[in-house]
């Protein structure tokens, strides 16, 4: 768990080879944690790949290895993964970071990116 100034994020311990394609803008939900929303409103807690960091500059967001910032309202495309809470022993690896009850309820969707870009609304 990262926590910024009233914002927190997680971030994978390791590399997967998920494979679901996952699109949406960047967002602030429950407990302060970064989602990831869909065009059709529906919200989930990122995970964000191992390496990335919180912003130092103000802003609220991350930056991503090979990737560079990432702010709230930002368009994303990425792949990885989709899990529900609570990430328990038979569900996702290992190496996910468990998500705080002040961010998700048990059900609450779980989007781990593994590969993400940023895209312009141009």
């Amino acid at each position: 768990m990262l926590n910024g100034d009233g914002y927190r994020t997680l971030v994978a311990g390791a590399t997967y080879d998920f494979l679901a394609a996952m699109h949406g803008r960047v967002g602030v939900g429950a407990g302060g944690c970064l989602i990831l929303r869909d065009e059709t409103g529906a919200a989930e807690v990122l995970v964000w790949p191992p390496g990335t960091t919180l912003l130092s500059n103000g802003q609220v967001g991350v930056r991503v290895p090979d990737v560079g910032e990432i702010v709230v309202g930002d368009r994303v495309d990425g792949g990885g993964g989709f899990f529900e809470t609570p990430l328990t022993e038979g569900g996702p690896p290992e190496h996910l970071p468990p998500v705080p009850v002040g961010c998700a309820s048990v059900g609450t969707s779980v989007a781990v990116l593994e590969r993400v870009s940023r895209q312009s609304d141009s």
